[in-house]
C-alpha cells in the first residue's frame, strides 16, 4: 500500500472514475432538485406567479448548490 509506486491511472480508468463519480453526485443532489421543484409549485399554488415562484425556487437552489460546493460554508 504504502511505499509502493503505483502508476497513473490509465485515460479508460480515470473515464470510469470520473463517470462514477459524477453519476453518485446526481444521486446525492436529486433530492435538492425535488426540493427546488416543490418550492416553486408550492409558491404557485399559494397564488404567486409562475415567474416568481420560479425566481424565488431558482435562487434558493443555486444558493444551496454553492453551499454545498463550497462544504456548507
Amino acid at each position: 500500500m504504502f511505499g509502493q509506486s503505483q502508476s497513473p491511472p490509465t485515460p479508460p480508468e480515470l473515464k470510469a472514475q470520473l463517470t462514477t463519480a459524477m453519476l453518485d453526485m446526481a444521486g446525492c443532489l436529486e433530492p435538492i432538485y425535488d426540493a427546488a421543484d416543490g418550492m416553486r409549485r408550492d409558491l404557485e399554488a399559494r397564488g404567486w406567479s409562475p415567474t416568481m415562484a420560479e425566481t424565488c425556487a431558482g435562487t434558493w437552489l443555486a444558493s444551496t448548490l454553492a453551499a454545498v460546493a463550497g462544504g456548507g460554508k
